[in-house]
């Protein structure tokens, strides 16, 4: 067995003998499980061309900053805090870290000498295995996506990714476009630790030459760690899943058929809904009335149209905080590849609030859903990233509906009046996103640089994906993700011209007010009352004409809110999925029901009286 190493960041060939513990633990544990044959090392080595490619530090520093600010979007820890201190001058340490990862987007010179080198190793060496880490991930990875030379270079080899930082938003926008897809190696397995900090991310997708195994251990990027916090190469799941089925082909064939078998045990192709109600907000100046009974009225929609009950998931109120959302956001998510319908429903406050770089200083503007538990800062908020780290990477046929009645542009009623759903900053946070005219003698909005200058489309369609400022990261855009010239854009196949977007239905327009109505003595949202009704009514329409029959019934009631949809226009021009269940089915006799009634209370010992 011939075994191909290939290092992460840092002055790796500074160290003879950085490899000798990889080459112990993979040999051993190839060996505990059965394996036979000798096994052969080779390394590659490529820091002297980092080196020899070192043009651009200027770009390189801007490129780092983007880079650290990226990392919190997948890591359950702080990557500024534990690594890096953006304030710190670039220097060796962040040279030989953070930015040779930044390098590697921007230096396309070096990334050409880059897929050479492997190239030529590739075919010298013809390994059987390719254990790639961190940055070498991303090195081998770029080959097998850009070069025509990967197509025949490993095809029969086993491709092991570990701590790897392929699907980071930073470096998946600019290294590879699109979706994640396996390349031409036999299999894939990406290993990957929630607690490692250096700027890593999971992979999902669904493949049968692929397979994430999640690694969790206090080791973090250590390859190996130690007997309590073991590496990614000798972790317990590791040994169990990747060298079992790489230790021979018997222990292969058993592995992917107990794979297979879990695969399709765990598969549940069906609809599923995540709906979110909040009303009771601690703070009583913010509390709503409508919310919780907009959930059950989208509950009962989605039943009528074909959702099963246990498929559909309800938050309310004090259970709404933002992990919680997460929670049920990941749930909502889990196996969506299968083409069914995922549905998330937000019905309470939203809010806008300054959005901080990693130099820890305001440059852009969160949109963001307001939990019960907000505070004005990102944990407490759910925002883009929170929706990005989970769809931006799956393939287009899926289907994903977010729809959010609420507003983000603050609003204050009176008793008695109009209720809107969004709340303004406090004094403090406001101040952020303020500056002082000196000429006019007034607070001003401050200018923030556009997330993407050259971003296509009209003015409109620019407010839909940035906000009329062009900086703010409006939900379900996923534009930490676009960040490609609209003329590279344009020359990507269609399949590649990621990240995946979902359909996007809202309440009202940017900058408007999403207002409350009360129908009898109970209250709804007046979206979310006007978009049932319209679907009851209408059960055949495409989603584009019910929000355009939405915002008339709206117009008719006096409300001066908008609703909008954004989203693929092979969806939102189609009729919505799911037929309605059928209408007028003849109820079920008294005498039936009557005896029903009886039998129920002969169970809990009731009687009638008389």
């Amino acid at each position: 067995m011939k075994v191909l190493l290939v290092h992460g960041v840092g002055h790796s060939e500074a160290n003879p003998n950085y490899y000798e513990p990889w080459k112990t633990a993979i040999a051993a544990n190839l060996k505990a499980r059965g394996c036979e044959e000798p096994i052969e090392f080779d390394g590659l080595l490529y820091d002297d061309l980092f080196l020899q490619h070192n043009d651009s530090p200027g770009v390189y520093a801007l490129a780092i900053a983007e880079l650290l600010g990226s990392a919190a979007v997948h890591s359950i820890v702080d990557p500024i805090e534990n690594l890096f201190r953006p304030s710190r001058d670039f220097g060796d340490d962040v040279r030989w870290k953070a930015g040779m990862v930044a390098q590697l987007c921007v230096e396309s010179s070096l990334r050409t000498a880059l897929r050479g080198l492997l190239a030529d190793k590739l075919r010298s060496f013809q390994p059987d295995l390719i254990a790639a880490h961190s940055l070498g991930s991303l090195i081998a990875f770029d080959f097998f996506c850009n070069d025509a030379r990967a197509s025949k270079a490993a095809n029969n080899a086993t491709y092991l990714t570990f701590g790897s930082q392929i699907n980071n938003v930073f470096v998946h926008s600019r290294l590879f476009p699109g979706p994640i897809k396996v390349p031409a190696v036999r299999f894939w397995y990406h290993l990957y630790n929630e607690h490692d900090p250096v700027f890593t991310a999971p992979i999902k997708i669904t493949d049968n030459r692929f397979l994430q195994v999640l690694t969790p251990s206090a080791a973090g990027h250590d390859p190996i760690g130690t007997p309590d916090a073991p590496g990614y190469l000798n972790h317990p799941e590791t040994l169990s899943k990747v060298w079992t089925a790489l230790a021979s082909p018997k222990g292969a064939r058993i592995f992917r058929r107990t794979d297979n078998v879990i695969r399709v045990t765990q598969a549940k192709p069906r609809r599923r809904a995540v709906l979110v109600g909040i009303n009771e907000y601690p703070d009583p100046a913010n509390r709503l009335e409508g919310c919780v009974n907009d959930t059950f009225l989208i509950s009962a929609a989605l039943q009528e149209r074909g959702f099963d009950a246990e498929d559909i998931r309800v938050v309310l109120n004090e259970r709404a905080t933002a992990q919680g959302i997460r929670d049920r956001l990941a749930w909502l998510l889990d196996g969506s590849e299968d083409g069914m319908e995922r549905v998330f429903f937000y019905s309470g406050h939203g809010a806008q609030m300054p959005g901080y770089n990693a130099a820890e200083k305001v440059d852009h503007v969160d949109e963001c859903l307001v939990p019960w538990d907000f505070a004005w800062t990102k944990k407490t908020a759910i925002v883009d990233d929170d929706f990005f780290a989970l769809y931006s990477n799956l393939p287009f046929p899926a289907r994903f509906f977010a729809i959010f009645d609420c507003c983000h542009a603050g609003g204050i009623h009176r008793d008695g009046g109009l209720r809107a759903r969004g709340i303004t900053p406090p004094d403090d946070i406001r101040h952020r996103m303020l500056k002082w005219d000196a000429e006019q003698r007034m607070w001003l909005q401050r200018d923030f640089p556009p997330i993407n200058r050259d971003f296509g489309g009209h003015d409109h369609e620019k407010s839909a994906y940035m906000g009329k400022n062009r900086a703010t990261y409006r939900i379900g855009r996923g534009m930490k993700g676009r960040v490609l010239s609209q003329s590279v854009y344009r020359r990507l196949p269609p399949d590649e011209r990621g990240p995946y977007l979902p359909v996007i239905i809202e309440a009202c327009q940017e900058g408007d007010l999403s207002y409350e109505y009360r129908d009898g003595t109970a209250s709804y949202g007046a979206f979310t009352y006007s978009m049932v009704k319209n679907l009851r009514v209408n059960p055949g329409l495409s989603f584009v004409r019910l929000v355009s029959h939405t915002a008339q019934t709206l117009k008719a009631l006096n409300y001066a809110q908008e609703p909008q949809i954004l989203g693929p226009d092979s969806v939102v021009n189609k009729p919505i999925p799911g037929a309605p269940r059928a209408a007028g089915r003849k109820a079920r006799p008294m005498a039936r029901a009557s005896a029903v009634r009886k039998k129920a209370r002969r169970a809990h010992g009731v009687r009638r009286r008389g």
